[in-house]
């Protein structure tokens, strides 16, 4: 039921006339520099013009009619001639008051045909007198034709399909009822013929729509150690999508955004991660991962309020640029009262984390897996590195390096005075009932030796 109401919608959308003409309208703005307003309006008594969309100056005026006889739409349409004012002042085929009103001091007035018939009129408007010189009264003319083919096109195809609509999925008096599985096909015949992409879109938003309700949305834990001990301090949460579409947790992030609703699914991940709170021993600290727009949401701030936010850190994320440095940074200020610490994640990977850490004086600053990768091999790696362990004994911060694949780069962070970690090498994301408590004793032990010897 719920596909087949996603289907009805998105396929009368997309056979919508009105969205064209909306198209029409918004396209009439750009087609020529000085247009300032333009509308599209059709004639369905023999009196009024009707405007049923508009943009620009026109934008409030939807529904609004002007007289056929004393009118230079009227005249345009009753001629067939696409018809032009240099100053509405001065030129008695226009509605004077009507343009006084609307502001409008030039226009262009281009029939729309259907057949052999026209049916309504494209106007496009200035403020300024003598806007539309003949090359632009020309480029409208030539696509006067195009217009009204596209727009008549559209009114016959929204008939046409709700027509077919109605007959295939409901009891219409005298249709045949199809088959699930015949009625099915044709929603999606119908819908792929319009709209391309339709069924992909509305089975991802769900998919979404079901994570929003915790259906679906798990997560894992990677464990964060103390370089220097051994010992798990902190764990971070990722989310994990489950379900027939396999695709990375950011994909779904992206996606969610894209649809508008990026924000409420960064929420939902954050909810249920902190759930786990409980179950994870007093002396660890659990990371959620969050980007700007979610962190100063009401609905985080009450979230963080409501749990034992000492042991909670937020991970700022770059799924969305930040706008308002100011107003997050405040938000951060009222967080920090409770306890919460704050986190700059995928430092190293681009320049708006360094932005984030100028901008925000994180606790904690996360080496992205970009620097710590090969930082063995790469001086100018561990030169960035050696930097920011600098700069956030400066300002207080605590550097924790991510991605370590290897006993070599641990090795080489450990050096440079990075006393947190976490990597594959050091564990693996994991359920919470398998988080480790230190790292493993061979582990700990190959590493330390080395670092001694390179020492001695």
């Amino acid at each position: 039921m719920t596909e087949r109401v996603g289907l009805e919608e998105a396929i009368r959308q997309a056979a919508d006339p009105a969205v064209l003409m909306q198209r029409v309208a918004d396209e009439a703005m750009s087609l020529v520099k000085s247009v300032e307003g333009a509308a599209v309006g059709f004639v369905h008594d023999p009196t009024w013009l009707s405007f049923e969309c508009a943009t620009g100056h026109l934008k409030d005026k939807v529904g609004y009619r002007v007289p056929i006889e004393g009118s230079l739409a009227g005249l345009a349409f009753k001629t067939g001639e696409t018809l032009r004012c240099d100053d509405c002042e001065n030129d008695p085929r226009v509605a004077r008051e009507t343009c006084r009103m609307l502001h409008i001091v030039s226009l262009v007035c281009v029939p729309l045909w259907r057949g052999n018939q026209t049916v309504g009129v494209l106007e496009v408007i200035s403020s300024r007198p003598r806007a539309f010189d003949d090359r632009a009264v020309a480029t409208f003319t030539r696509l006067a034709e195009f217009i009204g083919v596209v727009i008549a096109a559209a009114v016959d195809l929204a008939v046409v399909t709700n027509t077919l609509l109605s007959r295939a999925w409901h009891d219409t008096p005298g249709a045949a009822i199809l088959h699930g599985d015949d009625a099915r096909a044709e929603r999606r015949f119908i819908a792929n013929v319009l709209n391309p992409g339709t069924l992909g879109r509305l089975e991802v938003r769900g998919r979404v729509d079901r994570f929003l309700k915790g259906r679906g949305l798990t997560h894992l834990f990677q464990p964060v150690f103390d370089l220097t001990s051994g010992d798990c301090f902190a764990v971070e949460a990722l989310a994990r999508f489950s379900g027939r579409l396999k695709r990375a947790p950011d994909i779904w992030f992206a996606e969610a955004h894209a649809m508008g609703i990026g924000v409420e699914l960064e929420i939902a991940s954050v909810k249920g991660a902190l759930s786990s709170l409980p179950l994870l021993p007093e002396n660890i600290t659990l990371c959620v991962n969050a980007g700007p727009e979610a962190i100063i949401s009401d609905e985080m701030c009450q979230l963080l309020a409501t749990c034992e936010s000492r042991r909670v850190v937020v991970e700022l994320t770059e799924q969305t640029k930040v706008d308002d440095y100011p107003g997050l940074s405040s938000v951060l200020d009222q967080l920090g009262l409770l306890g919460v610490r704050l986190a700059i994640d995928d430092t190293g990977a681009g320049f708006a984390s360094f932005a984030h850490i100028l901008k925000l004086a994180p606790d904690i600053i996360k080496l992205d897996r970009e620097l710590t990768s090969g930082i063995d091999q790469d001086p100018v790696r561990a030169a960035l590195a050696t930097a920011l362990v600098s700069f956030a004994s400066r300002i207080g911060a605590e550097i924790i390096a991510e991605g370590i694949e290897t006993a070599a780069e641990l090795d080489v962070l450990r050096n440079l005075g990075i006393h947190y970690g976490q990597g594959h090498l050091l564990c693996r994301p994991t359920s919470i009932d398998l988080i480790p408590s230190s790292l493993p004793q061979e582990l700990w032990l190959a590493t330390t030796e080395a670092t001694t010897e390179r020492a001695s």
